[in-house]
């Protein structure tokens, strides 16, 4: 039965190879649709890539979004890499970046499925909606182009899409709060005499980490941004709000 069932797989594998890799085969339709469409991307030819992608790939991206792959490199070497849940692997290089892989669907014509350099820029999703969000509530996710839901009574953003989760409050008060607590903390290292920092993080250092935090502080709204000394005060890149300027008599 196991030797049955092996050279059942052989036989289907050896039948697929040969309808992909012949000439005009379906693995040369491939190959041409992976460089159509990655030349599209890389060109900012947004609507034209769209137009190549499966319904269910499409949906959720807007032409802005995908118009960041404008300028990558495009692969003209795709080559048949087997198959998958996801779909048909077409495999490409990428010069010093490696390989790219592309897959497809034939089921309603040939759909791009899934892209591996899709992916490289859907993975800063989340913190690209979460910072347009603090800056424009009124205004659309930058992935999908979709109106954000704004309740301005209690000043929650939601993303139509869920990069924000059950919501994102863009009030600065938190921050505000936070800015203060660093403040009070800058002015005890001042005053047990230790010279003004140049960054927070050298406060904890040169205090013997005994004030501050080692690598310094973030803002409790956005975790990838670290508060910065300005002009003697606690500066807030994100929100671009400042603490009042230390002072130590």
């Amino acid at each position: 039965m196991r030797r049955i069932f092996l050279f059942f797989s052989i036989s289907v594998f050896a039948v697929v190879f040969a309808l992909i890799a012949r000439p005009h085969s379906l693995g040369m339709k491939l190959a041409h649709s992976a460089e159509v469409y990655s030349q599209a991307l890389s060109a900012g030819h947004a609507e034209e890539a769209m137009s190549m992608m499966s319904p269910e790939t499409a949906e959720g991206l807007s032409q802005e979004f995908l118009r960041r792959l404008e300028g990558t490199v495009a692969s003209t070497d795709f080559r048949y890499d087997g198959s998958d849940v996801v779909g048909l692997r077409m495999v490409g290089s990428v010069g010093d970046a490696g390989s790219r892989v592309i897959w497809f669907s034939t089921e309603n014509g040939i759909r791009v499925t899934h892209d591996t350099a899709l992916d490289n820029i859907l993975g800063s999703a989340v913190m690209l909606c979460r910072e347009n969000a603090m800056v424009d509530p009124d205004g659309c996710c930058p992935v999908s182009g979709r109106s954000y839901e704004y309740d301005r009574e209690i000043h929650v953003v939601v993303c139509p899409e869920g990069h924000l989760g059950d919501g994102v409050i863009i009030s600065s008060d938190a921050c505000s709060l936070r800015r203060d607590s660093v403040v009070v903390e800058l002015t005890g290292y001042l005053e047990a005499g230790y010279q003004f920092p140049e960054t927070l993080e050298e406060m904890f250092t040169l205090s013997g980490e005994e004030y501050g935090r080692r690598g310094g502080y973030r803002c409790p709204d956005n975790g990838y941004k670290y508060y910065e000394l300005l002009n003697g005060a606690i500066y807030c890149p994100f929100h671009e709000e400042s603490s009042e300027a230390v002072v130590v008599q």
